[in-house]
């Protein structure tokens, strides 16, 4: 290779100079620009400026390739396999897809990312804007967005689909069909690719045979993800690097720029793999002083401008991490993920859609590949193994900013798609470890030449292609088990929101949900909880006039506080939002969903705003209870109106007063009450009783010790043991308020089955009683049993206790001096968080 210096020389003239200095200049000002002040600018370019760009891009790609359909029919011809290959290759490929179009439901594999591409794609077709419409309504065949933001995705997936969705329509499942296809178009690309730069069939289509065989690449290729995206340009972007190689022609050159500029726009970090394609490209672009290589870097600096723009105005902020550092994890994620990725089949299926022998093979492959390419440098010859290993290593400059982010932990479910942008190459590495060992062989029993190499290249490919792709058949089940983020909250709900839609009429609607642009990504209008609540009457009546009465309030997984999320990724939950739409709204339940046996999707009808304030309507002081045991309450009622409301005292389930409701404030002494031993639960209804509903509720619980009745939770534990956490007095496991089937409860204990808790009685004691249930902080528990031992005889064993279940104990302790309980697990002790409601002693 000449020297850098000499090549460099050839940019001297006034053509080169100001071509590569304008190519230089536009990335440095366009980072630049947020930091002195001009961040609105590039805000409003990341906004407004990609798509006129991209339509440019796309008309000159398709230009140039018209212009030069002979030289590339041509050069095709040229390099072309043989047609028994070829003819192979399409076959395996024809299977690789049909496989993965019978054996893989296609749906979303990481929610939000899929459905800002969605909704960006809307924004484009409606308005030309590359912004995430966050909240909008469809109207009169437009678009009009509510809230719009700059999204941190890249821009080229969401134009792919603009342009589609003129051919296709507006509803944007037929994505997933494309999806599909473009993995047959991405593994014969693969092939050429590999091809047209080694000559070699083995290595070309064992490349295609490992890759098409890898879990997480079917997976990704039925979903609405941008990796698979990554990997169709990777491919094109090594073929025609070759073809403009060979050619060294002005056009050539600025076609693979405009290639290279739109494979920019797949992934931030995807910049960084244009180092090696330049690099690589030097020794041509430079043989002689002419336009080729200000012509390329210039058209490579325009095109990934919609790249730039957005990493310039996101600089600097920090997505994701938490209490963890968002950057430094190299070593750490490397090591990691390499457990993950090594994993071993629980119960015959795959935990992770990845397959540890192809990870072994790609060691295999790396140390042949490095082993050759130092024979080369020894020998004084570099060749293709010295040039591959050193064009793969700057290619993934790009590998390392993903490991080195927070967010390259593939422990993490929803990133384990990052390895689709290595998997590529480390087949690639895998078969040519494969080729190496065969061709060793070969020369180790003396049949290398007994054999033709078309022999031997149909031999290796036949029992490759039936054991490594039929290997990964054989986990058909977890394919149908869609094991790739089957646990992923937020896909599952979007799927099952879009089930339940299918059962309904088609007809226009409005939901009001927390991440509106899921449902904008469908063509369906979404805004906010905290929207909504901004509005006037006169907005929400008209939103229901609108829509006829077709308006949604969905609480979904942000409105509850259960931490589902791993600690590494920061996510937000609003229940208190929530909690509040739902006091000040009228919702009318349609549809409560259970979700991976976490938390309940409940779809609601809205109704509008009510009529009243809520915290006005009743609000109640402690309670006195006096030496005779009568019982005072003190309340206030505010609200005025003209409804036929009503007040209602209950004593446990007892009817103690019914009134009309007035405002006023009420000191009432309940003359008729009765208090039981231990508990009582004293509540206020305030009833609508024209829509026979209740409009407020106050619960007070309190403990009466009359007949000796004492709180279990008073006495000391003995010991305790339980599988997971430890025993809390008056709290969950996780220090939450007890919560079953919707309702709270104040005393008792939280434990985990399986669980021994041990108490020895101060006194004789005649009886126990309790409620025992599941808290609704996990659900996924599939059931447990609560066993009470007096003095180490059993005195009671429950039945079989489910969640959204409260169970009544009441049991005999004559003569007890010990006593036990138990919680037992069933078939798994995931999610058992058993609450102990109000234990009670009676002597």
């Amino acid at each position: 290779m000449k020297s850098f210096f000499h090549l460099f020389k050839n940019l001297a003239h006034p053509v080169g100079l100001i071509g590569t200095l304008f190519a230089v200049l536009i990335p440095f000002f366009i980072y630049l620009l947020p930091n002195v002040g001009q961040k609105e600018f590039i805000r409003n370019a990341d906004l407004h400026f990609p798509i006129w760009l991209f339509i440019v891009q796309f008309i000159a790609i398709v230009s140039i390739l018209i212009y030069l359909h002979k030289d590339l029919s041509e050069w095709v011809r040229s390099h072309f396999p043989s047609k028994r290959l070829f003819i192979a290759v399409i076959g395996f490929t024809v299977i690789a897809t049909i496989f993965a179009g019978t054996q893989i439901e296609a749906r979303h594999r990481v929610q939000s990312d899929e459905s800002v591409f969605l909704s960006v794609a809307q924004n484009l077709y409606y308005n030309q804007s590359s912004g995430t419409c966050n909240q909008g309504e469809f109207q009169d065949s437009n678009l009009k967005c509510h809230v719009v933001s700059n999204s941190f995705k890249t821009k080229g997936q969401p134009f792919l689909y603009y342009l589609g969705m003129y051919l296709f329509g507006t509803d944007l499942q037929w994505i997933f069909s494309a999806q599909l296809l473009m993995f047959a178009a991405t593994l014969l690309l693969f092939f050429l690719a590999v091809f047209v730069w080694t000559k070699e069939p083995i290595l070309s289509f064992l490349s295609v045979i490992l890759i098409a065989a890898q879990p997480t690449i079917l997976f990704q290729f039925r979903s609405m993800s941008v990796e698979p995206l990554y990997f169709f340009l990777s491919a094109l972007s090594i073929l025609v690097l070759k073809w403009a190689h060979e050619k060294n022609t002005l056009i050539h050159w600025i076609l693979l720029g405009l290639v290279l500029g739109f494979f920019a726009q797949t992934r931030q970090e995807t910049i960084f793999c244009l180092f090696a394609f330049i690099l690589f490209s030097l020794p041509k672009l430079l043989e002689r002083k002419d336009e080729k290589a200000p012509a390329f870097f210039l058209t490579l600096s325009i095109f990934t401008l919609p790249a730039l723009l957005t990493i310039s105005f996101f600089q600097g902020y920090n997505f994701q991490g938490g209490e963890f550092n968002a950057h430094g994890h190299f070593l750490e994620h490397l090591i990691s993920n390499w457990d993950v990725m090594t994993k071993p089949l629980q119960n015959g299926e795959l935990v992770n859609p990845f397959l540890s022998y192809f990870n072994y093979l790609f060691l295999f492959g790396v140390f042949a590949l490095v082993f050759s390419a130092v024979r080369e440098w020894q020998k004084g010859k570099l060749g293709f193994s010295f040039y591959s290993l050193f064009f793969l290593l700057l290619y993934h400059i790009q590998t390392y900013a993903i490991l080195e982010n927070v967010s390259g932990d593939f422990s993490i479910e929803i990133n384990q798609r990052y390895s689709v942008v290595m998997l590529p190459t480390m087949a690639f590495i895998a078969a040519f470890g494969i080729q190496f060992l065969i061709s060793i062989l070969l020369k180790a029993t003396g049949t290398e030449n007994k054999f033709s190499k078309a022999t031997v290249s149909a031999v290796v490919i036949l029992l490759s292609a039936i054991g490594f792709f039929g290997y990964t058949m054989s986990y058909k089940s977890s394919f149908n088990k869609n094991i790739m983020y089957n646990r992923n909250h937020l896909t599952i709900e979007e799927k099952n929101i879009l089930t339940w839609l299918e059962t309904e009429p088609a007809k226009k609607r409005l939901f009001i949900y927390g991440r509106p642009w899921h449902f904008i990504g469908y063509g369906i209008s979404s805004v906010h909880y905290d929207f909504a609540r901004s509005q006037n009457e006169a907005v929400l009546k008209k939103w229901i006039d609108d829509y006829d009465g077709e308006v949604y309030y969905v609480r979904g997984l942000d409105c509850w506080d259960s931490k589902t999320y791993h600690q590494k990724a920061v996510e937000t939950r609003i229940p208190t939002t929530c909690d509040v739409f739902e006091r000040e709204m009228q919702l009318e339940s349609v549809k409560n969903i259970l979700i991976t046996n976490n938390y309940w999707l409940q779809i609601a009808k809205f109704k509008g705003r009510k009529t009243y304030q809520y915290d006005q309507v009743l609000q109640v002081s402690p309670l006195t209870i006096d030496s005779t045991k009568k019982i005072t309450v003190s309340y206030t009622q505010r609200h005025t109106q003209a409804t036929p409301w009503q007040t209602r005292i209950y004593l446990n389930q007892t009817l103690l007063l019914q009134e009309p409701y007035t405002a006023n404030t009420f000191s009432r002494t309940l003359e008729n009450a009765s208090p039981v031993p231990g508990y009582n639960t004293l509540e206020f209804f305030i009833v609508d009783t024209l829509k026979r509903e209740n409009v407020a509720y106050h619960q007070t619980i309190f403990f009466d010790q009359n007949q000796g009745a004492t709180k279990l939770t008073d006495l000391a534990v003995v010991s305790h043991r339980q599988d997971w956490g430890e025993l809390k007095k008056n709290t969950t496991i996780e220090d939450n308020p007890f919560t079953t089937a919707g309702k709270k409860y104040t005393e008792g204990f939280g434990t985990h089955a399986a669980s021994t808790t041990v108490f020895l009685l101060d006194k004789p004691y005649s009886k126990f009683t309790a409620l025992v249930g599941l808290d609704d902080e996990s659900l996924c528990s599939d059931g447990v049993q609560l066993i009470l031992e007096g003095d180490d005889k059993l005195l009671y064993q429950s039945p079989t206790i489910e969640s959204q279940k409260m169970i009544s104990i009441e049991t005999s302790l004559s003569n007890v001096k010990k006593l036990t309980l138990k919680t037992l697990s069933l078939q798994s002790r995931d999610c058992d968080h058993v609450n102990i409601i109000y234990p009670t002693l009676y002597e």
